[in-house]
Formats: structure tokens, C-alpha cells, sequence
């Protein structure tokens, strides 16, 4: 049997369609802010530098996905195995002609193209804070949170968990991307924080200063909870007395250094 007839058995027996091809990298292209990850490639990262390897070597083995879309060649899934040739490409010395691209199927929807990140995806897993902005996109798109949970096999709980986090502000999200504290942690501050989230933001801010002085990169529950009553009152007092310097001299004392004429109205208020 020719591989034309072969080809031709399949296509009457699909009840989908998609077509692969091979293309330049330089004809495959990515939307801005398409991807969940945080970056599509980085080779400071061991794994990504042992794909880009990998590549230079052997080529690119697993097919990237992409769409047609104004003239031009979207990546839908596949732009860590795009960065990572490109890298083996430009920086390694590999010889890539083309690369195999496989378009989505002919029925297929944008909400099907974004959760396609986390189902299709067969090399690096996503990280919860990714897997979250994927959860929004989909909220966006009308899905529902029992809708996300069944496609992705993840409990509703935990989808609105990472909905949570994604729903928190800059500061708490800039804290996750940096590696400074986990989604988790982030959720729990927000918790804590019962919407406020300057709280939230200066709670896990200073959790972080507190690992580091104990020489961790990363805060983790025990630096959250091991003062959130001082951090309180610290970032209270600092409101309410705008210069007041405050330090903490054991573990049981807080020092509070504020002008004189603050400390003479607090005595006057007190009937001093």
C-alpha cells in the first residue's frame, strides 16, 4: 500500500481534521501574551537549555501546533520547542531548515486553542500561576469554573484557587512570577487579607525580607505566619504616624520611635 493511499484511509476515517507541515522558524510567529508561561524560553534554565541541546542535535521530534490567522502562522501550542530551536539555531550552530507544524483542527475554538496549553501539553508542565492565567482566559471566554475543572481534571476548588491568586493585586502576582513566594502562599496572604489587598501585598512582602535574613530565597507558611500580628501593627503604625520608625527588639517587644509632639498628643488623649 503507497503512502497516498495510506494518507487518503486515514482522512476517510477522521472525524477531525489537521494538516502537517514543515516551515521555517521564521515563518512561525507568536501572539503577545498568548502564552501562558512566563516566558517561552530561557536558557538560564537547565531544562531549557537541555531541549535547546536536544534540538541542536536531533531536531525538532514532537510537532508544534499553529494557526493561519491574517497571512501570517500563529503558534498555539509549542513556543518553548520554538525558542528552544531558534536558540539551537542562532546561538548553538545547528542546521534547521524546518520544523514540523501541525495546524488545529478544522472545527476547533478559540477557548479549544488556550486550554490546548494544558491538555496538548507534553513537554514542561505549566506551574500553577500559569495554569491560572489559562483559568482566566477561559473565565473570559464564558467558561465556567465546573467547566475548567472537568477539562483539565482539576477540582473546582482548585480552580477558583488559582482564579484567586490571579484576581490579586500586581504586587502578590509580581511576588509568584519572581519566585519570591509560592502561588499557594499567595493564596493564603490573600485569605488572610480578606480583600485587602495593600494588606496582602506588605504581608507577604515582608514575610519575603523576613526568609531572607534567614538566608532563604523563598518565604514560605512558617515566615507568613511567624508575625502577621506585628506586621500588622507595624504597617499600622507607620500609617498613623507617618515617620514613626519601627523595630522590632525581641521576640515578644516592638520598639516605636515617633516625634515628640505625637508622643505628647497620645499622652493628652490618654488623660496623661
Amino acid at each position: 500500500m503507497t503512502e497516498t493511499k495510506k494518507l487518503h484511509g486515514i482522512k476517510e476515517l477522521a472525524v477531525g481534521r489537521s494538516d502537517t507541515f514543515r516551515l521555517s522558524l521564521d515563518d512561525l510567529h507568536v501572539r503577545a501574551g498568548w502564552n501562558a508561561r512566563e516566558y517561552d524560553f530561557d536558557p538560564a534554565d537547565e531544562d531549557d537549555l537541555a531541549l535547546a541541546r536536544s534540538i541542536a542535535e536531533n531536531g525538532v521530534r514532537e510537532t508544534m501546533t499553529a494557526i493561519f490567522e491574517d497571512g501570517k502562522v500563529y503558534v498555539t501550542n509549542g513556543h518553548r520547542r520554538r525558542g528552544a530551536a531558534l536558540y539551537a539555531r542562532d546561538v548553538l550552530g545547528a542546521e534547521i531548515k524546518s520544523v514540523p507544524v501541525q495546524t488545529e483542527a478544522r472545527y476547533s475554538s478559540e477557548a479549544d486553542h488556550v486550554l490546548s496549553q494544558i491538555v496538548r501539553n507534553a513537554g514542561k508542565p505549566l506551574s500553577p500561576f500559569e495554569k491560572g492565567k489559562v483559568f482566566k482566559r477561559l473565565i473570559d471566554l464564558g467558561w465556567s469554573e465546573d467547566e475548567i475543572g472537568t477539562k483539565t481534571g482539576m477540582t473546582k476548588n482548585r480552580v477558583v484557587q488559582l482564579l484567586t491568586v490571579q484576581a490579586a493585586p500586581e504586587g502578590v502576582k509580581a511576588l509568584v512570577r519572581d519566585g519570591s513566594v509560592s502561588t499557594d502562599l499567595a493564596l493564603k496572604a490573600v485569605r488572610a487579607a480578606d480583600g485587602n489587598g495593600e494588606a496582602a501585598v506588605a504581608n507577604l512582602t515582608e514575610a519575603v525580607e523576613t526568609a531572607k535574613a534567614a538566608g532563604k530565597t523563598k518565604a514560605t507558611a512558617k515566615h507568613l505566619d511567624g508575625g502577621p500580628s506585628k506586621m500588622t501593627l507595624k504597617k499600622a503604625v507607620k500609617e498613623a504616624f507617618g515617620v514613626a520608625d519601627v523595630s522590632e527588639r525581641d521576640e515578644e517587644s516592638v520598639t516605636i520611635s515617633i516625634p515628640r509632639a505625637y508622643y505628647d498628643r497620645l499622652r493628652e488623649a490618654a488623660g496623661l
